[in-house]
């Protein structure tokens, strides 16, 4: 039973993948699992003080429709004493898991002229798929709430290579371009846009009798190593948690995604000799491609570099219990400028589009190449009538002290500078930067990577810009410093 002298941790985990077929999320062209490399779940720590409490629920998916999160409050505000407002909903950002809902890869392209994709009709998704989420998180949530009990807590910061930059620079006759997924190969390429961080913060759960529970880990890097192909998988997540438990046993694992708006898993530089017309293909999003490598023994390395990371962070936290560390949780509204497009930037998009579709017919419909070609001027026009509506993104951050670290959420694919400059200027002694919880932003990027182009620094991509960047990082900054005064 919960017990005030102490804080009080609770655990769970689900298995939320669907029996039947769902349309992968994640890439721009549509896809239909074919069949279940590995399960995806779903698992929610809770930690509570009888003054204070804090739900982290992430789950295996690509991102939150804001009307799951609508649900899913609805349904948990019929738990005794749970605060639902003290929920905080992310995800691992895989590639190959289900949006749970509505499926739509274009806005502005009349459906007969659409590429046609073997759809079986026992495909998995709207409201069917939407309910049967809503349904897990809640059973995951409660339990974790229910069986919370008397504990502690530590914390560990190690080190390892999962991310890396994924926007090589390239230059030709004097100009410079960045290329999401760039064959590094090339003697046009100079280095990459942005760093990476390597950085894993770690948080343990404890019994009273100083037996591990649990772990969160926070890695600054999307699951992203096999998002192209027609399969359901938690990614490099499903290898790394099963690492984790052949170390410790029977333990609960929070995956948790760090800022890495601008990262993947892969090496290019090593993986692009080769990989040179595939990784092309690759970064033209049009279709799956069969790149030139072991993509599960890819997340294997990966899984055992995190394992041991976490193997060695649990020999310094396990002489450092803390059972009623100080417990604060500040929820924030935020509003951020949005990204704008002019006038003659909405009218270069309608021609163009406009023109392009005119070619097709239900009888000579698009293929999945052309369909991604309009995706850039699609997304001016859908930016075109959000700004007619709005000047703003509104959001609600979560901001929480649990003895000397700071956890900070965002609702972004935020680019990996951002969280280095919070983890720089907090007071706390660790700062766990979680992307892609509680909404979804889009990309958050750079003043570099607006310079540079490509995929993930337009407007199609992105709901703010830099100015937006850097008004996030302040307001993270002066939350989380406020719980140090």
């Amino acid at each position: 039973m919960p017990n005030q002298r102490w804080i009080n941790v609770g655990w769970s985990q689900i298995n939320i993948t669907p029996d039947r077929p769902i349309f992968n999320a994640g890439q721009m062209y549509q896809r239909v699992s074919q069949y279940v490399h590995d399960p995806i779940t779903a698992t929610a720590l809770v930690l509570e003080n009888g003054n204070e409490q804090a739900i982290l629920l992430s789950a295996d998916m690509t991102g939150i429709r804001g009307n799951i999160i609508d649900k899913l409050k609805k349904s948990l505000a019929r738990t005794e004493g749970l605060d639902i407002y003290k929920l905080s909903f992310s995800v691992t950002h895989t590639h190959n898991s289900s949006s749970f809902g509505e499926t739509r890869i274009n806005q502005f392209i009349p459906e007969e002229i659409m590429p046609k994709i073997d759809v079986p009709d026992d495909i998995f998704y709207g409201d069917e798929a939407e309910d049967f989420l809503v349904e897990k998180l809640s059973e995951v949530v409660n339990k974790a709430w229910e069986t919370r009990k008397p504990g502690g807590i530590s914390y560990a910061q190690d080190y390892a290579a999962v991310a890396f930059n994924r926007r090589p620079v390239f230059e030709e006759n004097g100009q410079k371009r960045s290329v999401m997924y760039g064959v590094c190969d090339d003697p046009s390429f100079k280095g990459f846009e942005g760093t990476s961080d390597h950085t894993a913060d770690m948080l343990y759960t404890w019994d009273l009798n100083g037996d591990l529970t649990g772990v969160a880990v926070n890695i600054p890097c999307p699951s992203q190593v096999y998002e192209l192909h027609c399969f359901t998988t938690a990614d490099y997540w499903a290898p790394t948690r099963n690492a984790i438990r052949e170390k410790f046993g029977n333990v609960y694992v929070l995956s948790l995604c760090g800022a890495g708006g601008d990262q993947n898993p892969l090496d290019l530089v090593r993986l692009s000799k080769n990989n040179k017309k595939t990784f092309k293909l690759w970064g033209g999003q049009t279709g799956e491609v069969l790149r030139n490598f072991d993509m599960a023994l890819e997340c294997e390395d990966i899984a055992q570099r995190i394992a041991d990371c976490v193997a060695r962070g649990y020999k310094k936290a396990r002489n450092y219990i803390d059972n009623n560390p100080v417990f604060k949780h500040e929820i924030i509204d935020m509003e951020l400028p949005i990204r704008k497009v002019t006038e003659e930037d909405y009218k270069e998009a309608r021609k163009l589009i406009d023109d392009y579709t005119a070619k097709f017919s239900p009888e000579n419909p698009m293929t999945m190449k052309d369909v991604v070609y309009l995706f850039e001027p699609q997304g001016v026009l859908k930016r075109y009538d959000m700004q007619k509506k709005t000047d703003v993104f509104r959001f609600h951050m979560h901001v929480i002290r649990l003895g000397n670290i700071a956890i900070a959420t965002n609702p972004f694919e935020l680019f990996t500078e951002y969280g280095m400059r919070i983890k720089a200027r907090s007071k706390s002694e660790q700062t766990f930067v979680i992307q892609l919880s509680n909404g979804a932003g889009g990309y958050l990027p750079t003043e570099a990577a607006i310079a540079g182009g490509s995929y993930s620094s337009k407007p199609a991509s992105t709901t703010c810009g830099p100015d937006s960047g850097d008004k996030l990082v302040e307001v993270t900054l002066d939350t989380i410093n406020d719980m140090w005064s």
